[in-house]
């Protein structure tokens, strides 16, 4: 295994790390413990590693310090590494992975990647501070609506940088997620519960595909827990999770300049609006998702993917193509790919250059809810 991932850059460059945080598939890892684990810090007669031990044993398969990034990380573009019978999912390649994934062995996971981090600058991906070579956003000194002092409390202590994997993470690989439905039992979707101080309120609830979207359609892709709460705290959601930390983006309420607080679940929209179901109303354009000037709602569309209502997710066998306005929500991740993306603010696509109204371009996802838009 020490042989599979070394990642070692010339002597005066550093050595750039940053390890996986959503997309880690089927999480269960099977095959031998040595792929994974050493008891002595060595491996094959190899002298002991310097950057070692690591916590639980684990074997560093790469120069990085971090545990994580030497096993999610990869010096070619491909994505899915596979170590004897344990598949790893890939989210630092050293060469550009293929984006959007075209299914191919290079195809980027759901998660994103935080190639684009490293080469394009602090605004394609999060600044994963664990990761060697990666300082903090040279453009913000906090996470963007994050909870302050009044809102927060002792929230915004730990809450305004991504210091570690773990801040996101709480990695359970040998949990059973075989269940169509991955909660607390299975070690939560992709892991997603802090390490710090996670709970069984806070924990995320989704279906995991099992190729972490390598290859992706409409019948294939995971399935993101939503919420029945507008804005609720605690609801085990995809976005009320991105919320700890961009607190302010998810708010209940938005205060004017002259100190009115407003409900921000009215429009106009004062942010955009997340965890809202798509209206069930054919006078509105949200109403045909993916199907502009159709008589109805269109296919799943993974550039844009829709959470489901808590109450429809738990009774799902599997990822389906089929997409239910006054049910199916926006959340975070219908626009966002939180390791990072070829585009400014880790988006899902190009918001900048591929979206001009009254053009139709199938690539700009703002276009699969916004239907008039681009007609």
């Amino acid at each position: 295994m020490e042989t599979k991932l070394k990642i070692s850059i010339g002597a005066v460059v550093f050595l750039w790390v940053w390890v996986s945080l959503v997309g880690v598939g089927q999480a269960r890892v099977s095959g031998v413990c040595s792929n994974c684990h050493t008891m002595h810090n060595s491996q094959n007669g190899q002298a002991i590693k310097t950057s070692g031990p690591n916590p639980y044993l684990l074997d560093p398969v790469s120069s990085f310090s971090d545990p994580c990034v030497g096993c999610h990380s990869n010096t070619t573009a491909e994505t899915i590494v596979t170590v004897g019978s344990t598949r790893i999912p890939i989210v630092v390649n050293l060469q550009e992975p293929t984006y959007p994934s075209d299914g191919s062995s290079t195809g980027v996971l759901a998660g994103g990647n935080f190639y684009w981090l490293i080469t394009n600058g602090d605004v394609y991906g999060h600044n994963v501070l664990a990761i060697d070579g990666v300082s903090q956003d040279a453009n913000l000194s906090q996470a963007p609506g994050m909870p302050d002092s009044a809102s927060g409390g002792s929230c915004a202590g730990c809450h305004r940088q991504v210091s570690r994997c773990e801040s996101c993470h709480k990695p359970a690989h040998h949990a059973d997620d075989s269940g169509p439905v991955v909660g607390e039992s299975g070690g939560w979707y992709r892991f997603l519960n802090s390490s710090e101080h996670g709970s069984s309120a806070t924990g995320v609830i989704g279906i995991e595909d099992s190729d972490w979207e390598q290859t992706v359609s409409a019948t294939d892709h995971n399935e993101y827990n939503g919420t029945n709460n507008i804005y609720g705290n605690d609801d085990n959601s995809m976005s009320n999770y991105c919320a700890g930390c961009h607190f302010k983006f998810h708010g209940v309420n938005y205060v004017d300049t002259d100190g009115n607080v407003l409900a921000d679940n009215h429009s106009p929209w004062f942010r955009h609006p997340n965890h809202i179901a798509l209206p069930n109303d054919p006078n509105k354009e949200y109403y045909y998702y993916n199907n502009p000037g159709g008589t109805g709602p269109g296919d799943y569309n993974p550039i844009a993917p829709v959470a489901r209502d808590p109450n429809t997710l738990s009774g799902m066998t599997g990822p389906t193509n089929i997409v239910t306005p006054g049910s199916d929500q926006v959340m975070c991740l219908s626009c966002h790919r939180p390791h990072g993306s070829p585009y400014p603010d880790m988006l899902r696509w190009d918001y900048l250059n591929a979206c001009i109204a009254g053009t139709s371009n199938a690539n700009c996802g703002c276009f699969v809810c916004h239907t008039t838009k681009g007609q």
